[in-house]
């Protein structure tokens, strides 16, 4: 009897843990185990750590930003410069320069000994290696003369001389756009090229020199120079041929063929 007793009172503690768990059973599925607490100090020292790296992430990005739009911008500048300096000058003075206002052949003929002792001024100082002040004298002749090649020949040297490089280039196209047919300026771009060694660009400029001036001989020396660089050996040969033709005194022609023989 107290067998029976106890086992009913067995299975209706059962029955009432089996009720208490089952109503339980909702509360424990969305039970978050962040809420416990090793959990959620593991977890909030992750989000701290994290934070904490983008944090510097961002700080850094701050501080490099600003100096890589520095360096594209003085980039963009570079390659902008030029033109727009000989495109400002030209604009401003192309409606007024004094050039234009002169009336009488007196006034004609100081103002082009004026010209010529300002420029020679300037290619003084440029063997001289003094720059910035033969740059202003030049741009001086453009202010009176929007339109002085030679001003522009100087210009562009000076760029060369001190490997400006790309505003010498943007100086000599500027030649050509005012005189397509400026031999010069193709000699002078040829050169540049061959010391940017782009060799097929400088020989396409320095053809173009040579047929508006087939027989000078500094073109053709520079022809024969270039083609024993890029081992063009039938090219050298006819341009040295007829740099012995114009310039037989020349003191690089047995340079020049034992060169070619070596290709």
């Amino acid at each position: 009897m107290y067998n029976i007793i106890a086992l009913i009172i067995i299975l209706l503690c059962l029955g009432i843990i089996l009720a208490i768990i089952l109503r339980k059973m909702p509360l424990l599925a969305s039970f978050d185990v962040s809420e416990i607490p090793q959990e959620k100090t593991a977890e909030t020292k992750e989000k701290i750590m994290t934070e904490r790296l983008q944090r510097k992430i961002k700080f850094i990005f701050s501080k490099i930003s600003p100096f890589f739009k520095r360096i594209i911008d003085l980039l963009q500048f570079k390659y902008r410069s030029v033109n727009e300096k000989l495109k400002n000058l030209e604009e401003k003075y192309k409606n007024r320069t004094r050039k234009e206002e002169l009336v009488t052949k007196e006034e004609f003929e100081t103002f082009e000994k004026n010209i010529d002792h300002i420029l020679q001024e300037a290619d003084n100082l440029t063997e001289k290696e003094q720059y910035e002040e033969a740059e202003k004298k030049y741009i001086e002749v453009i202010g009176l003369d929007a339109k002085n090649i030679e001003a522009y020949h100087g210009l562009g040297n000076l760029y060369f001389l001190k490997k400006n490089y790309d505003e010498a280039r943007q100086t000599f196209e500027h030649i050509l756009k005012l005189d397509k047919t400026n031999d010069k300026a193709f000699y002078e771009l040829a050169e540049l090229l061959k010391q940017q060694e782009d060799y097929k660009q400088a020989i396409l400029n320095l053809e173009k020199a040579l047929i508006l001036a087939p027989n000078n001989p500094k073109y053709l020396d520079l022809l024969v120079t270039i083609s024993i660089i890029i081992k063009d050996r039938d090219s050298a040969k006819e341009a040295l041929l007829k740099l012995k033709e114009i310039n037989p005194e020349n003191q690089k022609i047995k340079d020049f063929e034992a060169d070619i023989k070596e290709i």
